[in-house]
């Protein structure tokens, strides 16, 4: 092989290459990070590699073993989601300031979110009568001001552990003593504001499962 053949083939594996070797290097801060938001996907996938999985907007990324979603209409990344565990933990300074964001070196929690950044809005996918289809979720989220673009934050705990169960029945009963059981059945909670402070209250300790961060971020409905 003569050596202008082999430049040329050495060049074309280090193109190939590339897009491996930056999603090899790439961290979760990397990737999880408020400058994303706004971004080309294009631009998004030239540091978190190619997708594993789309889904129509959806786009699923591993970084460090850690699972990432981005959604992005229109080619534009406008929500980034995180699957949080004991090894995959979300810093949110990058996305909402140090003025907001609770401490990064331990595991979130509702309550620890809440006394950093303020009141949530509490929502559910069902909390009775919810079949066996899938594990249900309860959500808060938070409205962040004009000092942080007006971001809004999207806190998950699947409803699978006995911490988010108890939680979980605690609030229940809250609503079911004062509205009665269909109130909770038909999840007319998710349209009124009544019983976020009994929600907050019930799940302070609980640990958050994903967080979504983004704008006009979609919640239950009733």
């Amino acid at each position: 092989m003569n050596k202008a053949i082999s430049s040329s083939l050495f060049t074309a594996l280090i193109v190939v290459a590339s897009p491996a070797i930056a999603q090899a290097k790439a961290s979760v801060a990397d990737v999880f990070n408020g400058k994303m938001l706004g971004t080309n996907l294009r631009h998004f996938e030239s540091v978190a590699g190619v997708a594993r999985e789309s889904l129509g907007d959806h786009h699923s990324y591993e970084i460090q073993g850690c699972q990432i979603t981005a959604t992005a209409g229109g080619g534009t990344i406008s929500e980034l989601r995180m699957e949080l565990s004991p090894t995959c933990q979300a810093d949110l300074k990058s996305f909402i300031g140090e003025s907001f964001a609770p401490a990064a070196n331990k595991p979130l929690t509702f309550g620890n979110f809440q006394q950093a950044a303020g009141d949530l809005n509490f929502y559910a996918d069902c909390l009775t009568m919810c079949g066996n289809a899938a594990d249900p979720s309860v959500f808060a989220k938070w409205d962040g001001p004009r000092a942080v673009d007006f971001r809004q934050v999207l806190l998950e705990v699947v409803l699978v552990s006995d911490q988010a169960l108890k939680a979980s029945n605690q609030w229940q009963a809250s609503m079911t003593k004062v509205k009665g059981e269909d109130f909770v059945t038909d999840t007319r909670f998710n349209c009124e504001r009544d019983f976020d402070a009994q929600a907050q209250q019930s799940f302070s300790a609980v640990q958050v499962t994903a967080i979504t961060i983004g704008t006009e971020l979609p919640t239950p409905g009733c």
